[in-house]
């Protein structure tokens, strides 16, 4: 009998694409995916480790798929991904419902695992308390498989990509060496470790051929990807060559590491997104040097000034932590005031919980917790005025918008994204996949709303339109 298997996944682009990993590995080996959890013999959550909230909310999921338990006992239960990895002990006490706890670097053995699981389950079907984890020795124990392979890319799995999606997340390098003082994903993710060049190619061929127009390539330190002579420069614009792919981009860079080379392929190839994801963290040189990040502000301002000056249209979206270890007042009105300086078009905006593993968790957490709560309102309503600010700049401009699909709000209206990554809405009937071009009529802080008319004799940032 054929097993069904329901993959849900939570956190960054880069579990997204581990998700599609992990399914495209399950269906070669005879699994059929679900989108309903209670038809599924097996569900698997993969997960991030990232932000307390997210784990919270994950364990809060657990424990209502565990439920169906109740009536399913034979039903396999798993966690995958980087929370597995960080908390695999803990979670064994938490959540007694788990059969299956599997890191990112073990996804290569999850039908081996998955089938010993079942089997376990089945076998302690009349007991429904029992899992199929051990309680004890779970380091050991074959169903709990947590081990970091330095070498392992999955260069060779196959990927389930959604039929006809537009877009198609592509990893190509693996783990991060930074080691940031906040940032556990050294450690469960490993060191780094680039795809082959010709693999990546291969994924973007594949998802060509699936219907994805636009490519985005995923690292959690993306511009260390190197390939032999092959850096991610070289590899943007070999993927550009590929037939029916109009756009790609990358995230997320590290800004100590941005080279001359990159912003020569962002500035000179058609295909290449005018958008960067350039995480800052904090406007603070002290903070910057608790974090260890590798840079000043200055040298972060005198980037993003190279980039302005390369590609003139540029947008650009970062990350932000408030509240870190012994940020004072001063610290978070430089961060404040680069907010206001910058003047990102998007920002992600996060107020710092300790990650165990982490040599910041070992420090004080000097600043409470209704500070962080007001340091993180404040700087989230500058970014809202900030990103209306920027979205209105467009109005009366043409823009082009690749369509996603229907407008959630808008039925008679189309859905897509702009070059800069900016979501725009477009009184049309248009197919996912087509490129439209439209005059922006209205802006709020997250949308463009558009009219669509020809293709004009250039494109923003001095572009002709490209070929599909």
């Amino acid at each position: 009998m054929t097993a069904a298997i329901y993959i849900e996944t939570y956190g960054c682009q880069m579990n997204l694409a581990d998700g599609e990993l992990i399914l495209g590995h399950m269906t070669s080996h005879g699994y059929v995916r679900t989108d309903d959890p209670e038809a599924a013999d097996v569900i698997l959550l993969n997960t991030c480790a990232i932000r307390e909230r997210a784990e919270e909310r994950v364990i809060g999921r657990l424990t209502d798929l565990a439920r169906l338990k109740t009536r399913r006992r034979d039903l396999v239960l798993g966690m995958c991904g980087c929370m597995a990895q960080h908390h695999r002990a803990a979670l064994i006490a938490r959540v007694p419902a788990l059969d299956l706890i599997v890191g990112p670097d073990a996804y290569r053995r999850l039908p081996t695992l998955l089938e010993a699981a079942r089997l376990a389950r089945t076998t302690n079907a009349r007991d429904r308390d029992a899992p199929a984890v051990a309680r004890t020795g779970a380091e050991v124990n074959p169903l709990v498989d947590v081990r970091l392979d330095p070498d392992e890319t999955y260069a060779d799995l196959p990927t389930a990509r959604t039929p006809g999606s537009v877009r198609a997340w592509i990893t190509i390098i693996r783990g991060c060496d930074k080691f940031c003082t906040f940032c556990v994903v050294p450690y469960v993710r490993g060191r780094e470790r680039s795809l082959p060049a010709e693999s990546v190619l291969a994924e973007v061929r594949a998802a060509a051929a699936n219907g994805a127009r636009e490519v985005v390539f995923l690292g959690q330190t993306v511009n260390a990807y190197r390939d032999g002579d092959c850096d991610l420069a070289a590899l943007l614009r070999r993927a550009a060559e590929v037939p029916g792919i109009l756009r790609l981009r990358f995230t997320s860079p590290h800004p100590a590491d941005v080279s001359l080379e990159l912003v020569r392929a962002m500035a000179e190839v058609p295909a290449v997104a005018p958008q960067i994801h350039l995480p800052v963290q904090s406007g603070s040189d002290a903070v910057l040097a608790r974090m260890e990040r590798g840079y000043t502000i200055a040298d972060y301002r005198a980037l993003v000034a190279r980039l302005r000056d390369a590609i003139p249209e540029i947008a650009f979206s970062t990350d932000v932590i408030v509240g870190f270890p012994g940020e004072s007042f001063a610290d978070f009105d430089a961060t404040y005031r680069l907010l206001e300086d910058i003047g990102y078009d998007h920002a992600f905006l996060f107020k710092y919980s300790a990650r165990t593993l982490t040599k910041a968790a070992r420090w004080e957490d000097s600043v409470p917790e209704d500070e962080k709560n007001r340091r993180l309102a404040h700087v989230i309503a500058l970014q809202e005025k900030i990103s209306a600010t920027r979205n209105r700049r467009w109005i009366g401009r043409p823009v082009e918008v690749l369509v996603e699909g229907p407008a959630r709000r808008s039925p008679d209206c189309v859905a897509g994204k702009t070059p800069q990554f900016t979501t725009a809405v477009v009184a049309a009937a248009a197919a996912p996949g087509t490129r439209l071009w439209a005059t922006v009529t209205g802006a709020t802080a997250h949308t463009l709303l558009a009219t669509p008319i020809e293709a004009p004799e250039y494109a923003p940032g001095g572009r002709a339109p490209r070929a599909a």
